[in-house]
């Protein structure tokens, strides 16, 4: 039997967001390598899954003890706010699952340890201090989220152009939606002494400065087209799909930049960075 305490612990790993970043890991390995991925082995593509999954949960366990107080009023079932499992205990998982994560990792070489090191800082890092900061925790999760692409080319022991073009694409995409979710977190933040965008700018400004970062991720997914690093028929249709999705929400969120227009379009812009992940997956599989 599992004690109280282990399955509280687990309540916090999140377990189905950290086997999504464990997957993504694996998608960008197949986006370096293509079909070629079965050749790194078995056994290294389980642990660069682990590593995704344990520094995922690391980050996890550490954001509900930041948010204890939060919590006790908003999610008072939640096992550290309820009183299931203590600080301390929190604090043990917590570090128990970024040694996994980084001993996971340790075996695929330096330079996966070195991203797998910065993962995990940039959590620790977002969740006491980045997420009341504004901008500075846009950035942090920006580069969390999209940090399984260069984590693969560590893996991988290759440089793939296409691969840094998607890296930037998730990145300015994630950066601006960062944005919009705070036009519709104003009421909250500024409660909470949050110094979001914004807060400072006024939420039009803001609505204009996440415009130009999807534009500009639209503007770079050419890039693969036009150098011949993918096939076009795997590549362009899915990525026709987002690249539409992006400019909509882009002129929809200048034009209407209220907080019932963020909140549809995070969602949204959710659903095109799930088909773009598709289109970058089919285009690796596929080849040229």
């Amino acid at each position: 039997m599992i004690s109280r305490k282990a399955r509280a612990c687990v309540r916090l790993v999140r377990v189905a967001n950290s086997l999504m970043v464990g997957l993504a890991v694996i998608v960008g390995l197949v986006i370096v390598l293509g079909k070629n991925v079965v050749s790194l082995g078995a056994g290294r593509l389980v642990l660069a899954y682990m590593t995704g999954f344990f520094i995922s949960g690391a980050s996890m366990v550490l954001n509900d003890i930041a948010d204890i107080e939060i919590d006790r009023v908003n999610a008072p079932d939640r096992p550290l706010a309820s009183g299931v499992i203590t600080v301390g205990e929190a604090w043990a998982c917590h570090l128990t699952l970024a040694f996994l994560g980084l001993a996971s990792s340790a075996p695929l070489g330096l330079w996966p340890l070195i991203v797998a090191l910065t993962g995990w800082l940039l959590g620790v890092a977002y969740d006491l201090w980045g997420k009341r900061s504004g901008f500075p925790g846009n950035l942090m999760v920006a580069l969390a989220t999209s940090l399984p692409f260069p984590y693969a080319l560590a893996v991988a022991g290759v440089v793939e152009r296409r691969i840094l073009v998607y890296w930037a694409m998730v990145f300015l995409t994630v950066l601006g939606r960062e944005i919009v979710k705070d036009i519709a977190d104003v009421e909250g933040d500024r409660e909470a002494g949050v110094r979001s965008l914004p807060i400072i700018w006024g939420a039009r400004r803001s609505a204009v400065a996440a415009a130009v970062l999807y534009l500009v991720a639209v503007a770079l997914s050419p890039l693969p087209l036009v150098w011949g690093d993918v096939n076009p028929l795997a590549y362009a249709p899915l990525v026709a799909i987002v690249d539409v999705i992006l400019v909509w929400e882009s002129i929809g969120i200048i034009l209407y930049p209220s907080r019932e227009r963020a909140l549809k379009s995070k969602k949204r812009v959710l659903w095109g960075m799930l088909i773009g992940l598709i289109a970058f997956l089919t285009a690796g599989l596929v080849g040229r």
